[in-house]
This record gives C-alpha cells, sequence and structure tokens, in this order.
C-alpha cells in the first residue's frame, strides 16, 4: 500500500514537473490560457500554437528554452518546435549540445548542408538547427523540431 502512495506522488509530481514538455502523439485539450493559435494548415489540417503558460522548465539540453510550439491534429501531437536561445556570438551548432541531443533521441541525428542535423526514426522527423524564421519569431535561435512524416499527416 506505501509502494503504491509512493508511486502515486511520485507520477503526480512528475506530471506537474513535465506538464509544457509535449510528445508526439499526445492528446491535447486546448486551454486559451496555455495555448496561442498561430496558425491553421487547411490542407494538412494542422493547428500550430505557441505554449503561453508558465514555463516550469526552463532548459532543454542546457538550453535556455525560449518559446515551444506544438501542431495538433484532431487533438493530437504531431508536431513541436522547441526554440532554445543561442549562446552570445554562437553561430554553429556545439558538440556538446548534438550530444545531448543524441542521447535524448536514442540515434546519431546526421549532418545535412547549412550546420544542421536531422534523422528519421520510425514515422518521426527529427532535426536540430540553428535559423532564423516566422517560426523563431524572427530571432536567431536553436530549434529542436520533431514531426510525424509528411506523408502520413495529409488526409
Amino acid at each position: 500500500m506505501k509502494n503504491n502512495f509512493v508511486l502515486l506522488v511520485v507520477l503526480l509530481f512528475s506530471t506537474l514537473i513535465y506538464s509544457q514538455q509535449f510528445q508526439i502523439g499526445d492528446r491535447v485539450v486546448v486551454k486559451l490560457k496555455d495555448l496561442k493559435l498561430l496558425d491553421y494548415s487547411p490542407s494538412m489540417k494542422v493547428h500550430t500554437y505557441q505554449y503561453v503558460g508558465k514555463m516550469k522548465d526552463k532548459y532543454l539540453f542546457d538550453r535556455r528554452l525560449v518559446e515551444i510550439l506544438i501542431g495538433l491534429k484532431n487533438g493530437v501531437v504531431v508536431t513541436t518546435i522547441y526554440n532554445l536561445k543561442l549562446n552570445t556570438d554562437e553561430h554553429r551548432i556545439e558538440k556538446s549540445t548534438l550530444k545531448r541531443v543524441n542521447k535524448s533521441v536514442g540515434k546519431e541525428l546526421q549532418f545535412v548542408p547549412h550546420n544542421s542535423f536531422a534523422i528519421t526514426k520510425g514515422n518521426k522527423f527529427i532535426s536540430l538547427k540553428i535559423c532564423n524564421t516566422p517560426l523563431t519569431f524572427d530571432q536567431p535561435r536553436m530549434v529542436y523540431l520533431t514531426t510525424i512524416k509528411y506523408s502520413i499527416l495529409m488526409p
């Protein structure tokens, strides 16, 4: 009985700690206080939201977490984008960061042009790159992206 109680407390505590992290396949109920609608893709039927709730985890891969974007299709997470703050004068992905990402993914991301790293793992595409686009709110950021393969997303 005591073990069950301890397990329940640990599960509840871990859910509270990691509540703003999203994983591919998670079912999400949209709460306007936590998610702000940014875009809708009618061709893929995916809504893109910015997480605007309180950031409980301030770091990902030892990088300051700046923004979280998620893509939802029928209430299920199909894309996650974590925008991470760059170190001063950083223009390439540091080996230590890549090593942490590889360990988290369970496979080694491969180098692709323009100082990006990516891999397809099962039905997921995972990438890590430095960019300055509307998805980073026109700020230079390191972007950790996971998404369901395009062919699966299409209706």
